[in-house]
């Protein structure tokens, strides 16, 4: 009995602490939000009022109305650019004048009541007419910018510019258009319309409107190809977002060029682009929130093809493969070590001003905006052409009119 008594006095040994289990690191705290501004921008929507025909149909103007509803109950201001190609479809030899005219009107009146900031004309609005084009914009109260487009006499055709005050922060916007084509310079000049060098003439509007207070630059691009874009961005000190129109890119992550950053959402308005400017301590110096997400998704990608190269080859390998894998193995390696610094000097939590854009695919699961959607069944209704995707010609590089041609 004494033995059990001993035994049963003593104290059973603790058992070892259990390490609890590692899981994935915490998120980073999301930024402050700060004072939101919302620039939404789209380009080349070639007249196309309805949704494509696609197994997908995007786009639309009444689901443009609600995507921008939708913005504004979100920011503090909410500013809305085209930089051109709104009424007409590229070469659109079907539709006679009044019809051609009637959508116009319908575009003109829709874009209106969404509400525009600022409106570049591009080589196919310009194709309706001097005389038309002014009449839309004064019908619907467009603002159109244009610092390249003049008269013969020296007189200019459309406002240089506006400054626009968003939410207490000035923010000037211009546009320029491409000069016209060879086959149709002759026309316009009998239409009355010069186009002034288009670097030359940013470069003035940028003087302009940083003298008179603007903190924030947006040019509004129409040229040629993203080559040419991109020539006239880094031939201009002093834009910081330049939103382009025709050359049909979808950039969901901003191109930067120098210190500036262009923006385009495609074409035939399928999507809409939305950037997002969050004012912290009142810093305009903008970090790109989705930077650091897309860094460590390319970083960990990268990582996992190293292991691939990693595993044997084999001896039946020819000596060219092998050679190959080392040198796919040595770029990975390269890639990993910059990409591994360029994460470590990100902050893990933004401290100070940011952006996020989006392209915002105008799907059918954004219903109609009721105004705007009477205002298409109204043109639907008194259009002696079939309704619908009004594209049959051809794009800006002479493809089939649509989403490719525009390219």
């Amino acid at each position: 009995m004494l033995a059990l008594a001993a035994v049963g006095c003593r104290h059973p040994e603790a058992a070892p602490p259990v390490a609890p289990p590692v899981g994935p690191p915490a998120p980073p705290l999301p930024p402050a939000r700060g004072k939101a501004i919302g620039l939404l921008y789209s380009s080349n929507l070639l007249g196309a009022f309805a949704p494509c025909a696609c197994t997908l149909p995007l786009g639309g103007i009444a689901r443009r109305a609600t995507a921008i509803a939708r913005a504004r109950a979100e920011a503090d201001a909410v500013l809305i650019v085209d930089a051109g190609d709104l009424f007409e479809p590229s070469g659109d030899t079907e539709t006679d004048a009044s019809d051609r005219e009637r959508r116009a009107r319908l575009v003109a009146t829709a874009t209106a009541r969404g509400g525009l900031t600022a409106f570049t004309p591009g080589e196919r609005d310009l194709a309706l007419g001097l005389p038309l084009l002014r009449r839309l914009a004064a019908a619907a109260n467009l603002p159109v910018v244009a610092t390249n487009l003049y008269g013969p006499t020296g007189e200019r055709l459309f406002d240089a510019d506006r400054l626009v005050d968003a939410a207490g922060v000035k923010i000037g916007i211009f546009g320029v258009s491409a000069p016209p084509t060879p086959a149709d310079a002759d026309r316009w000049r009998a239409a009355g319309i010069v186009v002034r060098e288009p670097a030359d003439a940013a470069r003035e509007a940028v003087r302009s409107l940083r003298a008179r207070g603007a903190t924030v630059v947006v040019a509004l691009v129409h040229l040629g190809g993203p080559a040419e874009s991109r020539r006239l961005v880094a031939a201009v000190e002093g834009i910081d977002w330049a939103v382009l129109g025709h050359s049909g890119l979808n950039l969901e992550v901003p191109e930067k060029v120098g210190a500036a950053r262009m923006l385009e959402a495609m074409s035939e308005g399928k999507n809409l682009g939305r950037l997002d400017l969050h004012i912290v301590g009142g810093s305009l110096a903008f970090a790109d929130r989705g930077e650091r997400a897309e860094i460590a998704g390319i970083l960990a990608d990268h990582r996992r093809q190293l292991t691939e190269y990693d595993r044997p080859v084999g001896d039946t390998d020819p000596a060219s493969l092998v050679e190959y894998r080392e040198t796919r193995r040595r770029q990975l390696g390269q890639a990993i070590d910059r990409e591994t610094a360029l994460l470590a000097r990100l902050p893990e939590a933004i401290p100070g001003s940011w952006f996020e854009n989006r392209i915002v695919a105008l799907a059918p699961g954004i219903p109609d905006e009721p105004g705007v959607a009477k205002l298409v069944q109204g043109y639907e209704r008194g259009t002696t052409r079939p309704s619908g995707h009004p594209h049959r010609g051809a794009g800006h590089n002479g493809l089939a009119g649509g989403a490719g041609g525009h390219l």
